[in-house]
C-alpha cells in the first residue's frame, strides 16, 4: 500500500513538473506582448489619430513577420479618446491599472497628453507620443514621457524668421488658448520682437470657437497690419481664415502645423487658398521612400508625417525591448535613451527629457487645395 502511495505521488509530481514547464513555455512564447494607444480616432482631429494608428499597425505587422519581440507576437489596443482629456485619462488609467501594459502610444492634442503624463509617471508606464508638440511637455513630461514629433520651440523660431523675412513688421497673433497654442504664440512673439518686429495685438480663444468677427473687426482697425499669425487648432483656424476672407481682411495669414490638416482645409474651404503655415519637415531619404511604398501597399493611401512619426515611435519601443530583453516599463524607459536609428521621419534619438535630439520644421502653403512646400 505504501509503495503505491509513493508511486502515485511520484506521478503527481512528474505531472506537475510537466505542466509547469508547459505553462512556462507558453508564458515565454505563447502570450502576446500587448501595448495600449489612446488617440483621436473620431472628432475634429481624427485624421491625426487615424494616420498614427496606421503607422503603428504597419510597424507591428512587420515586427510580427520577423518573429515578434522576445519570441512573442505584438498587439496594440487602440482606444478613441476623441481629443478629450477626461476620455484619455480614463483610457490610460485602464491601460495602467487593469491591462498592466508597459507602453502606451498617445495622444495627439498636447493638452490631452499633458493630462495623462502624470499618470504615466505615477504608474511607471512609458508614454510615447507621435503627435504632441507643445514646449510645455519638454519640462513637464517627466521621466516616462517620450515623443517622436519635434517640439514647438523650434517651430516658433522658424515661424518668426519666416514672417520677418517676408517684410512683415507689424503683426497680430490669434491663438488657441491651450497647452499647444499659448506656448507657440508666446515663443513666436519673443523671437519676432527680438528680430525688430512689433506685435500689435495678441489674443487667445477657446477650443472650438466658431465666431471670430469681433476679433477680426479689431484687426481691421489696426493701422498698417502686415500679417496675422495664428497658432490655432484645425476647427478654429478654419473658421478664422474663412471669416477673415469674408470680412475682407488684407493681411497675410500664417498658421501653425494644424493648418496642414484635412479638417482645416474642409472648414476653411476656398479661403484656405494661399495661406502659409509651418509644419514638421518630412524626411525625403531612402528609408522614408521605402516606408511610403510599404504604407501605400497596405493602406492604399499616402502616409502623412504623423504616420511616419508613429511608425518610428513603435520601432523605437521595439528596439528598446530587444536591447533590454524585457517588457518591464522601467527597463524600456532606460533603453529608449540609448536608441538611435534612421527612421521613416528622420533620425530617431532622444534627449534626457524625451524630446528628439534632431528636429526640423518646414515652410508650407495651401495651393489649389493641397499643402505644398515653400523654399
Amino acid at each position: 500500500m505504501r509503495r503505491k502511495t509513493w508511486t502515485g505521488l511520484a506521478v503527481a509530481v512528474l505531472v506537475a513538473v510537466v505542466v509547469a514547464v508547459i505553462l512556462l513555455s507558453q508564458d515565454r512564447t505563447g502570450k502576446t506582448i500587448r501595448f495600449g494607444a489612446t488617440l483621436p480616432l473620431t472628432g475634429d482631429v481624427a485624421s491625426y489619430g487615424q494616420k498614427a494608428q496606421r503607422g503603428i499597425e504597419l510597424a507591428v505587422e512587420e515586427q510580427n513577420a520577423q518573429g515578434g519581440l522576445l519570441g512573442r507576437q505584438v498587439s496594440v489596443d487602440f482606444q478613441d479618446d476623441r481629443d478629450d482629456t477626461k476620455e484619455a485619462v480614463s483610457i490610460f488609467t485602464g491601460f495602467a491599472t487593469i491591462d498592466k501594459v508597459p507602453v502606451v502610444f498617445g495622444s495627439a492634442g498636447s493638452t490631452v497628453t499633458l493630462a495623462i503624463v502624470p499618470l504615466a509617471n505615477r504608474y511607471k508606464v512609458v508614454l510615447i507620443s507621435p503627435i504632441s508638440s507643445s514646449t510645455t511637455l519638454s519640462t513637464e513630461g517627466g521621466p516616462f514621457f517620450f515623443r517622436t514629433a519635434p517640439a514647438d520651440d523650434l517651430q516658433a523660431e522658424v515661424l518668426s524668421q519666416w514672417v520677418h523675412e517676408t517684410g512683415a513688421r507689424r503683426v497680430a497673433i490669434v491663438y488657441t488658448n491651450n497647452a499647444w497654442g499659448l506656448p507657440l504664440a508666446d515663443g513666436f512673439r519673443v523671437r519676432f520682437e527680438a528680430l525688430g518686429g512689433k506685435v500689435l495685438l495678441s489674443e487667445g480663444v477657446a477650443e472650438n470657437t466658431a465666431d471670430f468677427r469681433t476679433i477680426l473687426t479689431k484687426l481691421k482697425g489696426l493701422t498698417d497690419l502686415d500679417a496675422v499669425v495664428s497658432p490655432t487648432y484645425p476647427k478654429e483656424g478654419g473658421v478664422l481664415v474663412r471669416q477673415a476672407r469674408e470680412l475682407g481682411l488684407k493681411a497675410t495669414l500664417f498658421g501653425g502645423d494644424n493648418w496642414g490638416s484635412p479638417e482645416f482645409r474642409a472648414i476653411a474651404g476656398q479661403a484656405a487658398e494661399g495661406v502659409f503655415y509651418t509644419a514638421p519637415a518630412e524626411n525625403t531619404g531612402t528609408v522614408h521612400a521605402d516606408f511610403v511604398k510599404r504604407y501605400e501597399a497596405k493602406f492604399g493611401e499616402q502616409p502623412d508625417v504623423f504616420a511616419s512619426y508613429a511608425f518610428d515611435a513603435a520601432t523605437a519601443v521595439f528596439k528598446a525591448i530587444e536591447a533590454s530583453k524585457t517588457t518591464q516599463a522601467s527597463e524600456i524607459r532606460e533603453a529608449l535613451h540609448q536608441v538611435s536609428f534612421a527612421g521613416a521621419s528622420g533620425k530617431i534619438a532622444f534627449r534626457q527629457n524625451g524630446d528628439l535630439k534632431s528636429e526640423a520644421f518646414a515652410r508650407k502653403a495651401i495651393r489649389e487645395g493641397q499643402p505644398v512646400s515653400i523654399k
